[in-house]
């Protein structure tokens, strides 16, 4: 992304930052400077541009200010709307890129499945509505961005999500300094977002790709990226992200570094242990602090909400709840819980089960499975590049995170997006190979 495009992206954010600061920072003017946004760089108009400010659009649905939450739930639809006319005109004018896949065919029965839901859903307007999110994300990842990673490379595509991360991050520091809103809860780190957990979470997919680029380029920039990622999981306290990250870092870092695995493992424990010693003699009490040792026992209120999750399962084991209805379920039940905060069952697994039963389950879950076994266990005659591994990385990070937390089917907020753009360039990967008539063979 050159200057330019990032001027035109900082913009209007110094803006909203100036406008916030001397207490005008009116609903309708948030409104009127998006849109006036849009049509200023309808002027410099690209895919690309598309794609950073949808992402951005995205990351802003939740922040911990209600009116900017609010407008860019309603912009999205704006971005999401322009995916959709490039997709029709690509059809109409025969530039498409491919031809539909096995995976679309997948993707196309579960949208259905989807939407057909609202017929015995509980709040059958949440779940089309829902259903329709889940679709443009389809169109706009799976068509409009898999053609733009065939023009432009995979590096460009990720180079974009990065650019956006820095913004959002740098961000999200500034808030402790020149914000009325300290971006902590609790003691923890949440960025511009309103959630430490769905900060670790984003932490987690993307410091793979983050590692990748700065292996990649050797820039400062990419290497404080990476920290500035690093520090906000840190900060943050999400143990279930934390918990990825090491996965899935310990994966690529190991990957990448066959020549040297023996010494890269001896390191790895003997640092282990040396942290071990650490936090016992110097650090014990504020360690204890830090990862909530009071809240373990019960995740957080996890294990309380995840019996009652699975007790409404084996209600309606086949079809579910309908889709999109996993927040609405405890009220409508009207199930009290002691220790469990919120309205999601933190666990997109039983997420899932809960709104679109086993049926969904497979049909939503078992092809990212696939393509992650595939990926490990199959090898080629050919190199697999640095970035693939990083790919594989945040796709093992981002189904971790799926045991922690409710995000990866919930399309208005900031993790989803850049997840499935990862898993659209994985499989673009796998397809290309194919298209290259690279043979697979069992490998080790």
């Amino acid at each position: 992304m050159n200057k330019t495009i990032l001027i035109i992206i900082a913009l209007p954010l110094v803006i909203i930052i100036a406008l916030f600061m001397l207490n005008k920072f009116e609903p309708s003017l948030i409104v009127q400077l998006l849109f006036g946004f849009i049509f200023f760089c309808s002027v410099f108009f690209s895919r690309g541009i598309l794609i950073v400010l949808t992402v951005l659009c995205l990351a802003f649905t939740q922040s911990y200010f209600p009116t900017i939450a609010t407008a860019a739930l309603s912009l999205r639809w704006v971005f999401f709307s322009l995916f959709s006319l490039h997709v029709f005109g690509d059809i109409f004018l025969g530039r498409t890129v491919r031809r539909i896949k096995s995976f679309d065919v997948l993707a196309i029965v579960f949208l259905i499945y989807a939407f057909l839901s609202r017929y015995y859903s509980p709040f059958p307007s949440l779940t089309s509505e829902r259903a329709m999110t889940v679709s443009a994300l389809y169109i706009a990842v799976f068509w409009i961005i898999w053609k733009y990673a065939y023009d432009q490379g995979l590096e460009k595509v990720v180079s974009l999500l990065l650019n956006v991360a820095m913004l959002v991050f740098i961000m999200g520091y500034l808030m402790i300094f020149i914000g009325p809103y300290r971006p902590f809860m609790a003691g923890r780190f949440t960025g511009i977002f309103s959630n430490p957990n769905g900060l670790g979470v984003i932490c987690a997919i993307l410091l793979p790709v983050s590692l990748w680029q700065f292996l990649e380029t050797r820039k400062r920039t990419s290497l404080l990226l990476f920290f500035l990622i690093l520090l906000a999981l840190l900060l943050s306290g999400a143990r279930g992200s934390i918990n990825a990250t090491v996965m899935a870092l310990g994966y690529f870092i190991y990957i990448r570094s066959k020549k040297y695995r023996p010494l890269l493992f001896f390191a790895l424990m003997s640092f282990a242990l040396v942290m071990l010693w650490v936090i016992e003699i110097l650090i014990k009490e504020f360690f204890k602090a830090y990862i909530r040792v009071e809240t373990i026992p019960i995740l957080g209120g996890r294990l309380e909400i995840w019996p009652v999750a699975l007790t409404l399962i084996m209600n309606k084991p086949i079809f579910g709840y309908g889709f999109g209805t996993e927040d609405k379920l405890i009220e409508l039940k009207k199930i009290i819980l002691r220790q469990h905060v919120g309205a999601y069952v933190h666990n997109s697994y039983l997420g899932m089960l809960l709104q679109l039963g086993i049926i969904g389950f497979i049909i939503f879950y078992i092809p990212l499975f696939i393509l992650l076994f595939k990926e490990l266990f199959l090898t080629r005659d050919t190199p697999v590049s640095l970035l693939r591994y990083a790919l594989r990385a945040s796709l093992i990070a981002g189904l971790i995170c799926c045991i922690y937390e409710s995000w990866i089917y919930s399309v208005g907020n900031a993790v989803a997006f850049p997840f499935w753009i990862l898993v659209m360039l994985l499989t673009f990967c796998r397809y290309r190979d194919k298209e290259k008539g690279i043979v697979e063979v069992s490998g080790t």
